[in-house]
């Protein structure tokens, strides 16, 4: 008896034991689950602030893209969000400071919007500076600057420049020259594009307009190898004729300011 005795206490501690184990085992309840943070507390999403800072420039047209981010707001990764925040910043404030007429400070904040590779922003300096707005008027440099963001194939650079070729700013008056980049522009659907071609086929014979469409069309070639590159939206370190100092900006942009990029292309990407 004593020893069957034994032999049911040792079973029930076995049991017990096993129970013990299993218990500790055991899932947890849904109240003692610890909290799970969201996709957004994680990577957050920008993109409706981007929005809320280009509201200005609202509706969003397939135009605005090359001048902007190369790509809808909606299709920004999140990588690409924490490049445009801070230039979609920049051209918030400086297009209130030039509603308010503080035309200096709207030059300063483009060149920094422009500097960051933001092709609409060199047209937004560009014209502040043909028309003598905060700075001694300068059509040449302005001209200069609108060129550059027509090279980046952003729609209203290039109407602008091609307006600016058939009235002599800042430029040689060149109608073939000025066809071709309005042509451009109205491909990409820039809205006063079709007016301006209107106004200048009848100053134009009909070779002149051949020979205009002909270098549209080389133009837009040599602007495809240059702006879709693969390397082309590359983040690199940048020195141009104007700034000594090398400074952050995208290889298409520094090659557009005459600039060369320094050491390998930068590696933004989230690690």
């Amino acid at each position: 008896m004593q020893k069957k005795g034994y032999t049911m206490q040792r079973r029930a501690m076995l049991v017990l034991a096993v129970m013990m184990f299993l218990g500790a085992c055991a899932l947890p309840s849904p109240a003692s689950l610890p909290e799970i943070m969201s996709e957004k507390q994680v990577r957050p999403d920008h993109r409706e602030r981007i929005a809320h800072r280009l509201l200005w420039l609202a509706p969003e047209l397939p135009w605005h893209y090359n001048c902007l981010f190369m790509k809808p707001i909606a299709q920004l990764d999140h990588d690409e969000q924490k490049l445009a925040l801070p230039s979609a910043d920049l051209l918030f404030r400086a297009h209130f400071e030039e509603e308010r007429m503080a035309y200096r400070s709207a030059g300063y904040l483009y060149r920094q919007a422009a500097d960051q590779g933001i092709a609409l922003a060199y047209v937004k300096l560009g014209n502040l500076l043909i028309g003598g707005k905060g700075a001694k008027p300068n059509p040449e440099g302005g001209a200069k600057l609108i060129l550059q963001s027509a090279r980046l194939e952003c729609a209203q650079a290039q109407y602008r420049y091609g307006e600016l070729l058939t009235r002599g700013i800042g430029v040689k008056t060149d109608l073939v020259q000025a066809w071709g980049w309005v042509y451009l522009a109205q491909q990409k659907g820039y809205p006063k594009s079709a007016a301006l071609l209107k106004r200048m086929e009848p100053f134009m014979g009909p070779s002149q307009i051949s020979l205009a469409k002909q270098n549209a069309e080389t133009l837009q070639h040599q602007l495809n190898l240059f702006n879709q590159g693969p390397q082309s939206q590359a983040l690199v370190r940048c020195v141009t004729p104007r700034i000594r100092k090398p400074f952050i900006t995208r290889m298409r942009a520094c090659h557009a300011m005459g600039g060369s990029h320094m050491g390998e292309p930068i590696d933004y990407r989230t690690r």
